[in-house]
């Protein structure tokens, strides 16, 4: 292992469990997304359900987090909206586990579908081809589950043991969103996106295009101002068992503009960009009654 710069605490979990969390939290995401969309009703019925487990646990997430005490006593806040990151993890959560009881009903549905779903691997002018709803899927569970453990990042003490590990899951996830979305953007010029509904206004196809590109740059500078913050603060950038090597050197004031930008900006443009992409497919799906507007992406 390198000798890590200026780091007093610096702990892998033993045995590398972190890295193991990290593989687990992406082996689920990909599951997840391959049975949301396979061709048999009853392994799609199951990629539901366990979407829902996702949901639960994220609540479950929650509440071991919350009985660490961290939440009473967390860091001395390095930015104002800090103080309000408890309350910011309590609603995400909550909004988790409605998430999850929800998806329960759906499976519940879905169990007496008989339906093959037939899909090509490219993207046609109606819906979205395996390919992209595979990366779309498994970028958006791995990229929803950064962001409250990313807003509880910022409480955790100094002198905690586990500190260490599990920024070795945060930061491995975070590079594999950005590998994601990479190939993501690679593969839309590669398969162009279905049209969207023609009765739409003009200004919601705008705001729909507006909101996709916003979701795109929230999805890349994430990771990226991620990792020039933690460069920039002399901690390395972990990627499962393997630290990342140094680019730069330290420099504490460098670090500035790039952890407002990681810590405040963008994770709450993150909440009202996916808040917001979340009520405009719910909106098209129950009021416009565009039923093959949401079935362009899951079936």
């Amino acid at each position: 292992m390198n000798e890590l710069p200026d780091l007093e605490h610096y702990y892998r979990l033993p045995g590398h469990i972190d890295s193991w969390i990290a593989l687990a939290i992406v082996i689920a995401s990909l599951l997840i997304a391959a049975g949301l969309n396979h061709s048999k009703p009853g392994v799609r019925t199951a990629g539901t359900g366990l979407a829902a487990l996702g949901c639960f646990a994220v609540f479950a997430w929650f509440l071991i987090v919350k009985g660490t005490g961290i939440f009473a006593e967390p860091r001395e806040p390095l930015f104002p909206t800090d103080s309000i990151r408890p309350m910011v993890i309590t609603i995400i959560s909550a909004i988790s586990l409605l998430a999850g009881l929800f998806l329960v009903r759906v499976t519940l549905w879905q169990n007496n579908r008989t339906d093959t779903l037939g899909l090509a691997t490219g993207n046609t002018q109606e819906k979205f081809g395996r390919a992209s709803r595979l990366l779309h899927w498994t970028t958006a569970i791995l990229f929803l589950s950064l962001i409250p453990m990313g807003f509880f990042t910022s409480m955790i003490p100094y002198d905690v043991s586990w500190r260490q590990g599990y920024y070795v899951v945060h930061k491995t996830i975070g590079f594999i969103v950005l590998f994601l979305v990479i190939v993501r953007i690679i593969w839309h010029f590669r398969s162009p996106t279905p049209k969207l509904a023609g009765d739409l206004r003009g200004w919601e196809h705008k705001c729909a295009k507006l909101a996709h590109v916003a979701l795109y740059f929230v999805m890349l500078a994430v990771p990226i101002s991620g990792f020039i913050m933690s460069t920039y603060g002399g901690k390395w950038s972990h990627f499962f068992v393997w630290d990342l090597p140094m680019l730069w050197e330290k420099d504490m004031e460098a670090i500035k503009p790039f952890g407002l930008m990681h810590k405040v900006v963008l994770p709450y443009l993150c909440l009202l960009l996916i808040g917001a992409h979340v009520l405009g497919a719910l909106k098209h799906h129950f009021i416009d009654r565009h039923r093959d507007s949401i079935h362009r992406m899951v079936s």
